[in-house]
């Protein structure tokens, strides 16, 4: 009689054990269909294994930036700034830009476009209109510095004091910036303005700037074609030019071709 009482004992035991740890592995089940794993930045649109090899073009401390967005999900600001060239047109490079930057790390970059229209950099310090680059708190500065506005006007070495006046009120006031330069459209058979951009590469490769040439992807400035890339007042770039210069930062950004 004990040795039945003990088998109902020990069956008894086991039968409880096993409905104890089907219970609890249909309420880890159920919590883990409530609670999401959580997903980084980056990897809506590109898993961290692949999003590396868009880098390749870019410095290591904008690398850097990308890598904490992904760890922190907090986005890497792109600043976008410059004269009519550089315009907040749905169809203008700005947008097509972003629109590549998203596609390639999601939410990791988030972008902001300040279009001034028809400034020179002498106008762009006298009004302090730096101050609403500060105030938008860049991670990233790509600057197109107003070069073809100033072109004939202001005088290349105006420019860059200019533009080393501008970059040393932003720099005083936004740590570990990494900033960006970049020239404005080209012009149709321009004699100085072609060394001008030269010169403006120069000073950036002297601060320690990064500098991005998108004429690469535009006809030579002596080329009829030329015109077909610029608005009928050949003062900013038309659909062409826009998709042109897209590409050359599309490019440069993210690696595509």
């Amino acid at each position: 009689m004990k040795v039945w009482i003990n088998i109902i004992a020990v069956i008894t035991l086991v039968a409880t054990i096993v409905a104890g740890k089907m219970y609890w592995n249909q309420r880890i089940e159920a919590e883990g269909v409530a609670r999401p794993t959580q997903v980084s930045s980056l990897s809506a649109s590109a898993s961290s294994n692949n999003w590396k090899s868009n880098t390749k073009n870019l410095p290591a401390s904008l690398v850097e930036k990308l890598e904490k967005a992904e760890q922190t999900g907090k986005p890497v600001k792109l600043v976008i700034v410059g004269s009519q060239d550089t315009s907040t047109a749905s169809n203008a490079w700005p947008a097509q830009l972003e629109k590549k930057l998203n596609d390639t790390y999601g939410s990791a970059v988030e972008v902001e476009v300040q279009e001034y229209k028809d400034k020179n950099s002498l106008e762009f310090v006298r009004e302090k209109l730096y101050e609403k680059v500060i105030e938008a708190k860049p991670d990233v500065l790509l600057f197109e510095p107003f070069l073809a506005n100033d072109n004939g006007t202001v005088g290349i070495t105006n420019t860059l004091d200019n533009i080393n006046l501008i970059m040393t009120h932003i720099n005083e006031n936004v740590d570990d910036l990494v900033t960006i330069i970049q020239p404005s459209h080209p012009i149709y058979h321009a004699v100085n303005y072609p060394k001008e951009a030269g010169q403006l590469k120069t000073f950036a490769e002297k601060h320690d700037f990064e500098y991005v040439d998108h004429w690469s992807q535009w006809p030579s400035s002596n080329s009829e074609s030329l015109l077909s890339y610029l608005t009928e007042s050949k003062t900013a770039p038309s659909e062409k030019g826009n998709n042109a210069w897209a590409k050359a930062l599309e490019l440069y950004f993210t690696n595509s071709k």
